[in-house]
């Protein structure tokens, strides 16, 4: 939906578990030396001023961001995430935040092959404006779901995909779904990161998404977090990842950063969870 800008919630909770967790696949990825492609179906502008107009409407960096900045823990279970946030701000201010497109850059290596794709003509441009003196990167101003059926399987072949869709629309789930499915049959070998929200009772569709993806019979890790107790009608009170063609080991890495950012972003309500949906082969 193009009345979706990512600014008004810039480092928030969701932020902080989708980025540490895409920092955590990057480092997996990393252990080999074979290089690899990376497809951001949703990017957005890559870069987020935490002073804006967005940002600061509804302050979300204060659900995320600022709670674990100073978290010794978690700077040592996951660092790559802190560096990324220190190499755009100066001293110990915290006056940016990355996108995905930006930690994506900044933990791939020169060999490595990007792919940021967005539809929103303002997120395009500054997009752009960020990335494209990098020569490994690649952006297009497209639909992020048919994106997966032109663009793979991708060379290199080896590589992650992420998916970070809005979901302002309820299409945005039997589409993540039905693209899931093409994309697979064209890139089985392929990771894939799929951001979902979790919300209001009544308007909450992850249930669903969860299982729609479990069904498809793929090695599949399920990461979910929500920092307070869900309520009836309105609001967001966590998200998930899926882990689609899960790296072998991770989940023991991500249990010890799920059950960090329980203690440091729960409150009364609050629930965590790490399971594997999918065995791998």
């Amino acid at each position: 939906m193009l009345s979706y800008r990512h600014g008004y919630h810039a480092g928030n909770h969701a932020d902080v578990l989708k980025h540490m967790l895409l920092c955590l696949t990057l480092r997996f990825l990393n252990q080999k030396d074979k290089p690899y492609s990376i497809i951001d179906t949703h990017s957005g502008a890559g870069i987020y001023s935490l002073n804006s107009v967005f940002a600061q409407k509804n302050k979300e960096y204060l659900t995320g961001l600022n709670k674990v900045i100073s978290n010794e823990k978690l700077h040592k279970l996951i660092p790559e995430y802190f560096e990324v946030i220190k190499s755009i701000n100066k001293a110990s201010a915290l006056d940016f935040y990355p996108g995905s497109p930006l930690f994506e850059c900044a933990l791939s290596r020169a060999e490595d092959k990007l792919t940021f794709i967005d539809l929103h003509p303002a997120e395009i441009e500054v997009l752009k404006k960020n990335f494209s003196r990098d020569n490994r990167v690649n952006i297009q101003k497209r639909n992020g779901f048919e994106a997966l059926n032109a663009l793979l399987p991708p060379n290199p072949r080896r590589g992650l995909c992420v998916i970070d869709p809005s979901y302002e629309e309820k299409s945005d789930y039997p589409e993540l779904v039905k693209y899931i499915k093409i994309a697979i049959k064209k890139w089985n070998v392929g990771c894939f990161l799929i951001w979902y929200p979790v919300l209001a009772r009544t308007i909450d569709h992850s249930k669903k998404l969860v299982q729609d993806i479990k069904r498809l019979n793929l090695p599949l890790l399920q990461a979910e977090l929500q920092i307070e107790a869900q309520a009836e009608d309105i609001g967001m009170c966590g998200s998930g990842i899926l882990l689609v063609n899960y790296p072998f080991g991770i989940e023991i890495k991500i249990e010890e950063i799920m059950n960090e950012l329980y203690q440091s972003l729960g409150t009364e309500g609050a629930s965590a969870k790490v399971k594997i949906l999918n065995e791998k082969g």
